[in-house]
């Protein structure tokens, strides 16, 4: 391990410091299957706040996120996360990237969100609904607490006499009362919110308030250097998207105090950031394949300056107009994003589907496939499926597929 040349990173440092913030690195990787809260833990040291996402091509977002750099099983994973963040609660849901689970501790960094909200700088068209209907806010606030925890479905149900029961209204007020830090979720099932007051949710501690905005956005952006190892200004402020005129001046008064050091970043158009006790080992990253919210890619812009990676995600794209698929997933591999897999499962018939498949270069090598190869079939497993099948699409199909068949 030796420091960073503090004016110079070359491509592949820039990519080994992102890989190995992240967890990603071979090094990280953990033999045993039997996972438990300290593993859990050490993700969140690396990747700090993980977004929480509803589509279930595969598996919920935040369970790949995770799988990518604790392994163990899909139902092993899911438990996992959800005894930390409801029964032990060491964990909890805000709105910090999307929305996310955080560390309960780092939700007063959150305080100056809450404060905005309530005071209309956030989500203004729900803020107008609250200023024009107070009172019906107030009677959902009430039923929450006496009946809480209640989902947003529950609401749907109009009582008698109650003419304002309504199940869109309903929704709009439980989420800007989440977002102000009124109530929080209590707990899912099968993946539906139940909220109920903070207070009977969180521990004292973290509805209290440590820090000016001025201090949380500094802190935010010190941590995100940390989760980023190397970072444009942009990729900073977007971490825990952060307002970005204020997000920018913050990184520029660390720069200021030698709390952030700016480096040449080879490949790249603008200033890279690190920490000036940053270290330099040269990782060598799994061969994994990513959520498209993973950390390392959901800041698209970063994800094609670090990686000469360009992604969209297609979900919303009509079928007959996707380049690479509906849900597709980017494949990691000896410090690249060297292929694009289109997968889904179904559970039904036990088969991992895997409609279509895209290398980056012409010249992707038999070892790469080989890698992508044995992920597939890993991640399969982990789904509880029993076979993978590969499509027809794409420039590394036929050759993915003669190698599957082996």
């Amino acid at each position: 391990m030796t420091t960073v040349n503090k004016g110079h990173l070359s491509s592949q440092q820039a990519r080994s410091l992102a890989v190995s913030a992240q967890g990603l690195d071979r090094k990280s990787s953990f033999s045993s299957t039997r996972l438990d809260i300290r593993h859990l833990r050490w993700a969140f040291k690396r990747f700090g706040v993980l977004q929480i996402d509803a589509v279930n091509a595969i598996a919920r977002s935040h369970l790949l996120v995770l799988r990518a750099r604790l392994g163990g099983s899909h139902d092993g994973l899911s438990t996992l996360l959800e005894r930390a963040a409801y029964e032990q609660r060491e964990l909890t849901e805000y709105w910090c990237h999307e929305a996310s689970f955080l560390p309960v501790q780092d939700l007063p960094l959150f305080g100056w969100r809450m404060r905005r909200a309530e005071n209309g700088e956030l989500w203004k068209g729900i803020r107008q609904f609250v200023s024009e209907n107070p009172k019906f806010v107030k009677q959902v606030e009430d039923y929450v607490r006496k009946n809480g925890p209640v989902t947003a479905g529950e609401l749907q149900r109009k009582p008698k006499d109650s003419p304002w029961w309504g199940w869109s209204d309903s929704k709009i007020a439980l989420e800007w009362l989440f977002w102000i830090g009124k109530v929080s979720t209590s707990k899912r099932q099968n993946f539906t919110r139940l909220y109920d007051l903070s207070e009977r949710v969180l521990p004292p501690h973290a509805l209290e308030t440590f820090h000016t905005e001025e201090e949380s956005h500094a802190e935010l952006i010190k941590r995100a250097a940390v989760h980023l190892g190397v970072a444009a200004i942009e990729d900073l402020v977007d971490y825990f998207r952060l307002p970005k005129l204020q997000g920018k001046q913050r990184v520029t008064e660390l720069v200021e105090n030698n709390e952030l050091l700016r480096v040449a970043v080879e490949g790249w158009d603008r200033p890279g950031y690190i920490l000036p006790d940053a270290k330099f080992t040269t990782a060598n990253s799994k061969s994994v394949l990513l959520s498209p919210f993973d950390p390392l890619v959901w800041f698209r812009p970063r994800a094609q300056r670090l990686f000469q990676f360009r992604y969209r995600l297609e979900i919303y794209v009509p079928a007959n107009k996707r380049v690479h698929g509906y849900y597709v997933l980017p494949f990691l591999h000896n410090n690249e994003l060297c292929a694009r897999v289109d997968a889904k499962a179904d559970n039904k018939s036990g088969v991992l589907h895997v409609p279509a498949v895209h290398a980056e270069t012409q010249d992707i090598d038999d070892e790469t496939i080989e890698s992508l190869a044995t992920e597939l079939r890993l991640l399969a497993t982990w789904r509880n499926l029993t076979e993978v099948k590969v499509g027809q699409r794409g420039n590394l199909a036929r050759r993915l597929k003669r190698v599957m068949s082996r």
